[in-house]
């Protein structure tokens, strides 16, 4: 693609306004700030900081600082102290986190029994410690000030909708519901909870009442296992080994992202991401710029209806043109190939490069469809030529395998609505979804749920669908309660409680022991257990743990609850294909008009983390946009609708509409409109409700499935505005050599090849480090983008959120940020993403012009900030090349009980007026070293982890001593392929990256991308 008519000469870029140069950007980038120090709240700037210091001096604000009157904390010492508390020292647990789909073995850190923070379990086979930026944000969830505190009753009216609702007692919600169960009709509408215990509860549950089990997820996979089962015969979801596919295609899957196990397949694809020559290559043909699409080598767009029209035409460029795979001389293939000819002819898309490439890599590649928010016969089709393609690869038994931990047995919730509507249901316990919030008002779910007796759910609080219940039986939190884990790799993991229940909360698996038991029912072992903690023993005891050489049950269950995970033993396996089980392909209808395209985000996901502020406040790893859902658009559909950023448009699907900004995304497909999921909600929460609207209403019912995709939208273009808030403009460089970009075969003739590299004479004298010198390596070519360091980051140093206002003014707090570049012209650029922390530079220049010392140097190359030192004046800031330094404009201690019990001790939690940023986690290098003087030992590489190195499910950051020669980071930072950030401003960072390397022939806009030196051949 030549760009060198680009208004931006192909240079990297962050968003539109930055492409075209526009007028406000260029200001906002000279300004450096968003706001000027003392703008007002109206936007007008008043008095310039140096007028304010002239006027005030420097004295005043000095005396007055050391006159604010800080929050009085109380301390209250134990009566007497548990054996197994020591002040000052951490307690780690391990347990697990169930995220839809995905099962995290995690270990939870507490302070004085309480859980302050969640990490990943390094013991567990498949993720190695990956987490996500939900799994450590769901520590907010266990406070949430707005979660029930005990059991409720919704009193009746006959539509069911704005009850009273009032406080009961388990007593009478208990001899209310088994009353009601034993006259029969009962049903039971689960969500995905990948309990092995709580299975085998179920059953017994269902036994017990005659129940009927139905399955329901806000996102499901219902087509994928659907046609698992119809292909290869395995009742589960197939089980994915991204790591072992040299060529990867994802066709409007967002694997790195939303689907399935994200943090297991970003680990395993980063496997195959290291810069040799087996890197693998990834393709992507995709209808919205997703995460997975801003790793791709080569992306292609599409229209969510062109999805199967991409794999029928590999299919047809393997099968009938090159005659190649296994099904060369199936005829009735042949003609359903045939069939989708003209359709696939017509996209003019790399369909005979991709489909060499594919059959090359036969064996070790994998082809990944479909994975929408709604699962529609369209999807089950496209999954099953998917299938059809990896079997026609032999990539079946290869990068694909199915094991038996994916099982999800039970009806679906079209099914339940019949049953109910025929009569056969009439009472109904709900766990694990939210069906009235996330199905659209045409599945008829509200009308069908006003039609039972009697509706108990499980909620923590009073959402969309506990308002039409008869009793809330509320749930604990995860981290309250007892449970096990099987995830996709078949290892198990148990889920310890880690607190005792904050409120009168009881489980959902003891609600069911005790409903069992109160109508004499059950096994013996449900009549002998007590509560679900004995239940969930005696099920391990007699099902699923295995022995251990000389050892006795109970000593291995202690081992076991230590390490937290239990390896799988039985194989993975897979069935062979059957192919007449996939032989429906009919093309789908074509979409006239445009095409709406659901999907969900990283950080808000189904709805069920909306009320995490920490979640709304997340920089959405591809627009960067927070406390906001909104249409998305690409640059040339909303100039051909004459649409603007912000603007209020109407969407609207048959008689449903909703009212939205507009943002202009590059690289997304014309003809389509992107809307998130998981906005819009009603009793959710203070933090939740109110944001954004609800996408799922405008879903489509068909058939007892809610379609997603692939339908026509209409656009109608409003009077209203909505000022986005983006973090992406917020810090920006000045267009210096930032990220480097280098192909695989230029990359193994010379890794960093690209890198312009300055000879500097320096005035400073430099720093001696006799002890260590800590230093970071961030490889840009392993990083995903996916945010999960960003919520580290937050939890571990109680960085607070803000609010949609000041994040417009660029007053976010994060300490580390997540830069996403752009590269090519906007209608399919190339991105980057690119973690920046603070440098802590040896020539910093924050440090130089601190009038009061408060940043200052440590004899072991920290950039160190003394917070009540600091008086506000921001110089460090205004110096500062990379804009890592946040300014603390306002009391962000005051925040509501039990919130604050979330807050990490060893870390100062700042009050207003003072500049704060990373620390590369100074207090857990100190631990570290007083824990190794205890041991009387020498710190060894490895011992110290940063929370956001600790996080990475991709692995891309490494830090230790660079004073050590045989530490990894010193390897690192020495390579080749390293490069510092701002070279040619001698800061002389302690944190340097590696370069990012494309598995292509040629990058975009190659000639534009390189440093002028480079351009004239002047490599220094």
């Amino acid at each position: 693609m030549d760009n060198t008519n680009t208004p931006n000469n192909g240079k990297y870029w962050k968003s539109l306004e930055q492409w075209r140069q526009d007028p406000e950007f260029q200001a906002i980038a000279e300004k450096e700030f968003v706001t000027s120090p003392l703008q007002s709240e109206d936007g007008q700037d008043g008095w310039a900081r140096r007028e304010f210091l002239k006027l005030m001096g420097a004295s005043i604000a000095l005396t007055s600082f050391g006159c604010v009157r800080r929050p009085a904390q109380k301390i209250i010492p134990y009566a007497k102290k548990p054996a197994d508390v020591i002040h000052g020292i951490p307690n780690y647990y391990a347990s697990s986190y169930v995220d839809g789909m995905e099962g995290l073995s995690i270990v939870v850190t507490t302070r004085d029994g309480r859980p302050i923070k969640i990490e990943g379990n390094t013991e567990h086979p498949q993720t190695k410690g990956s987490m996500s930026a939900r799994a450590h944000a769901d520590i907010l969830r266990l406070y949430d000030p707005d979660r029930f505190t005990g059991p409720k009753h919704n009193l009746q009216n006959e539509k069911r909708t704005n009850r009273e609702t009032i406080g009961t007692k388990w007593s009478a919600l208990d001899k209310d519901v088994i009353e009601q169960m034993q006259k029969g009709a009962v049903g039971l509408l689960l969500g995905t909870h990948l309990s092995p215990s709580t299975d085998a509860l179920v059953g017994e549950f269902a036994s017990a009442f005659g129940a009927k089990i139905y399955r329901y997820d806000d996102v499901g996979y219902e087509a994928v296992k659907s046609v698992h089962k119809a292909s290869r015969g395995a009742d589960s979801l197939p089980h994915y080994q991204i790591d072992q596919a040299k060529y990867i295609v994802a066709i409007n899957n967002d694997f790195l992202g939303t689907w399935l196990t994200p943090v297991t397949f970003q680990h395993q694809f980063a496997a195959g991401r290291k810069a040799d020559a087996g890197m693998n290559k990834l393709v992507v043909f995709e209808s919205l710029l997703s995460l997975t699409g801003t790793n791709a080598d080569q992306r292609v767009r599409i229209k969510p209806s062109q999805s199967l029209d991409v794999v029928m035409a590999l299919l047809h460029e393997l099968v009938v043109v090159k005659k190649q795979t296994r099904y060369a001389g199936d005829g009735a293939l042949a003609g359903i190939l045939n069939k989708h000819k003209s359709a696939a002819g017509d996209l003019g898309l790399p369909i005979a490069q991709v489909a060499e490439e594919l059959w090359k890599n036969r064996g070790q590649s994998l082809v990944l469809a479909g994975g929408g928010v709604g699962s529609t016969e369209a999807e089950s089709r496209l999954i099953a030529a998917a299938a059809l393609l990896n079997a026609a690869l032999d990539n079946d038994g290869k990068t694909i395998l199915s094991r038996p931990a994916m099982r999800f047995e039970g009806q679906g919730i079209g099914d339940l609505i019949n049953a109910i509507n025929a009569g056969t249901v009439k009472t109904l316990v709900l766990h694990g979804s939210n069906p009235v919030y996330s199905l659209p008002a045409a599945s008829g779910i509200a009308e069908a749920l006003a039609k039972l007796e009697m509706l108990v759910t499980t909620s923590d609080r009073n959402d969309e669908t506990a308002r039409f219940a008869d009793y809330v039986a509320t749930d604990h939190h995860s981290l309250e309660n007892w449970s096990d884990m099987q995830s996709a790799d078949g290892s198990y993991s148990i889920q310890q409680p880690t607190i005792q229940p904050l409120y009168d909360t009881r489980s959902f698996q003891d609600s069911l022991l005790s409903w069992v038991k109160g109508a004499g029912k059950g096994s013996a072992r449900a009549k002998a257990s007590e509560t679900w903690y004995d239940y969930l023993k005696s099920n391990w005891r007699e099902s699923i743990y295995k022995s251990r050489a000389g050892k006795t049950f109970d000593e291995g269950w202690v081992d076991l609850l230590q390490v937290g995970v239990q390896p799988a033993t039985a194989k993975a396996s897979l069935g062979s294909f059957n192919r007449g089980a996939v032989s429906d392909f009919v093309p789908g209808a074509k979409v006239e008009g445009l095409e709406l395209a659901l999907f969900e985000t990283i950080g808000v996901g189904d709805g069920r983390m909306a009320n995490v502020s920490w979640m709304q406040e997340f920089p959405d790893p591809v627009t960067k946009i927070v406390w906001d859902n909104y249409a998305t658009f690409s640059p040339k559909e909303a100039g051909r609708l004459k649409l603007s950023e912000g603007q209020h448009v109407k969407l609207s699907v048959g008689e449903v509409s909703v009212e939205v900004p507009v943002h202009i995304q590059p690289g997304q497909a014309d003809g389509v409109v992107g809307l998130a999921v998981g906005y819009g909600r009603k009793g959710a929460g203070r933090v939740a409700d109110g944001v954004g609207v609800n996408a799922y209403q405008l879903m489509q019912w068909k058939n007892g499935q809610k379609i997603g995709a692939g339908f026509q939208v209409g656009v109608d273009a409003l009077g209203g505005r909505t000022k986005l808030a983006s973090t992406q403009d917020h810090h920006s460089m000045e267009g210096r050599q930032i990220v480097v970009e280098e192909t695989l075969k230029d990359h193994m003739k010379n890794p960093g090849g690209r890198v312009h590299r300055e000879k500097i004479v320096s005035m400073w004298k430099p720093h001696e480090y006799k002890g260590h010198k800590w230093g970071m390596v961030i490889d840009l070519n392993s990083c995903t983008g996916c945010g999960s360091c960003i919520i580290a980051c937050q939890s571990e140093n109680n960085v607070p959120t803000v609010g949609k206002k000041y994040v417009l003014k660029g007053r976010e707090m994060h300490w580390l940020r997540i830069d996403r570049y752009y590269v090519g012209n906007p209608d399919n650029p190339n991105t980057v993403h690119q973690p920046i922390v603070c440098m802590h530079c040896d020539n910093a220049p924050c440090e130089t012009v601190c009038p009061v010392a408060a940043t200052t140097h440590s004899d072991e190359g920290t950039n160190d900030m003394i917070y009540n030192r600091c008086v506000g004046t921001r110089y460090c800031s205004n110096n500062c090349p990379y804009k890592v330094r946040r300014f603390n404009w306002f009391n962000y201690t005051e925040i509501p009980a039990p919130t604050q019990m979330a807050l990490n001790p060893e870390v100062t939690v700042r009050f207003r007026g003072v500049m704060e940023k990373c620390t590369f986690c100074l207090h857990r290098i100190r631990f570290h070293k007083y824990r190794a003087k205890l041991e009387d030992r020498q710190l060894k590489d490895g011992d110290i982890t940063t929370a956001c190195q600790q996080s990475c499910p991709s692995g891309c950051i490494v830090f230790g001593d660079l004073n050590d020669p045989n530490s990894a980071v010193a390897k690192a930072f020495t390579d080749q392929k390293s490069y510092a950030l701002l070279e040619e401003l001698n800061t002389k960072p302690a944190v340097h990256y590696q370069v990012k390397v494309r598995n292509v022939e040629e990058l975009i806009g190659d000639k534009n991308n390189l440093h002028p030196a480079q351009t004239e051949g002047q490599h220094v």
